[in-house]
């Protein structure tokens, strides 16, 4: 059954509230800032996310999807370096917000399979710049998709609030994977 067209527009409200929300340092990061953010009640946003947990995953996963989705358009129009460049950079501005997450957060990046099905489309879509950069000759061909996604995670997790050595490790991260 399809669900209403009010429960749909309400979700994605609670989504976008409690992205403003995790991003916001300031904010308390409870359900009740959550649901006054997106203008429903504390019991809507139990009806679509019944824990913290569920509300974290529903972002990451949401976030995501972004960045993969961000990865064919990139490798379309761009260099394979730039568009590698240019996606680890979308990466990590959408991976900067999530900290405030915290435990919520861990405990569904390990478990979730729509986590799982999301990190591998993920993974895909940077698996697609990386066919292209090495099909033209710019990138080794043993870069892994995987492997790169891992790296970057570290990268954003141990520069939190360094953009300027995030970048300078992102590039780095960049030369590894060009071919000499």
């Amino acid at each position: 059954m399809a669900e209403r067209a009010d429960a749909v527009r309400n979700r994605a409200r609670i989504l976008d509230a409690a992205k403003r929300v995790f991003a916001d340092p300031r904010l308390p990061h409870g359900p009740e800032t959550v649901a006054r953010m997106a203008g429903v009640g504390v019991g809507t946003l139990y009806r679509h996310f019944p824990n913290a947990e569920a509300l974290a995953a529903a972002v990451y996963e949401d976030e995501l999807a972004r960045v993969a989705d961000a990865a064919e358009e990139l490798a379309a129009t761009l260099s394979p370096p730039s568009a590698l460049r240019a996606w680890m950079d979308r990466f990590a501005e959408r991976m900067a917000g999530k900290r405030a997450m915290g435990d919520a957060l861990r405990s569904v990046v390990r478990g979730d399979e729509r986590i799982a099905a999301t990190r591998a489309r993920l993974a895909d879509g940077v698996r697609r710049i990386l066919d292209a950069g090495a099909a033209d000759g710019s990138f080794r061909r043993d870069a892994d998709a995987d492997d790169l996604i891992a790296a970057l995670l570290g990268i954003t997790i141990a520069t939190a609030d360094d953009e300027a050595r995030a970048a300078r490790l992102m590039d780095l991260l960049v030369r590894g994977v060009v071919a000499s």
